[in-house]
């Protein structure tokens, strides 16, 4: 079975943004979904969000598939550069990601600077990597969501209107996550 992990950016929590609308997908798809609950979200420091998601992730396989926002990008892309050594998952997707320091939100950058990412074991180890961003989104660049893409030999999904991908913006919903991971979970249910 395909177990599906989230994990949430800076200053949100699993009952924000289009979380729990995802949430909801997955329990009437039957499919086995856990967004992360990475405190504290408003002061994030990585080693301590390292543990919280070590504590949270109950195992991964080759069936596995990661969806990340905004910082939650960076965090994911740092425990797995540990985790799959070894290992492959199926699918990782980035939703507003970036690589490095933002040009703002100066309070994030000792999390940004600690996280280590290993793109070529991530290339090797993950199955398929997608990177989803807007035009409009005004806290992190469409830029570097696209330099985070082109680290990964990630497929680029460009959603229109959606800012940031938060719920002060509108964003309760966001289907282009659920188009993406949903040929595997058909895979895995028949298999």
């Amino acid at each position: 079975m395909t177990q599906v992990i989230v994990v949430h950016g800076y200053t949100a929590s699993p009952e924000e943004n289009w979380f729990p609308w995802i949430q909801e997908k997955a329990q009437q798809e039957h499919v086995s979904l856990k967004v992360l609950r990475l405190d504290p979200s408003t002061t994030p420091k990585l080693e301590v969000w390292e543990q919280q998601m070590r504590e949270q992730i109950d195992g991964i396989d080759e069936n596995s598939i990661f969806i990340a926002h905004s910082l939650g990008c960076l965090a994911a892309l740092h425990y797995l550069s540990r985790e799959l050594k070894n290992q492959r998952i199926k699918q990782l997707v980035l939703v507003a990601g970036f690589n490095g320091r933002l040009g703002r939100l100066e309070e994030v950058n000792p999390f940004i600077d600690a996280a280590e990412v290993d793109f070529d074991l991530l290339k090797r180890q993950i199955d398929e990597r997608v990177v989803i961003y807007s035009e409009g989104d005004d806290r992190v660049q469409p830029d570097f969501s696209l330099e985070q893409a082109e680290s990964l030999d990630a497929i680029v999904v460009c959603a229109e209107h959606q800012g940031h991908f938060i719920n002060s913006q509108g964003c309760t919903e966001l289907p282009e996550v659920w188009r993406v991971i949903q040929p595997y979970l058909i895979q895995s249910s028949t298999e």
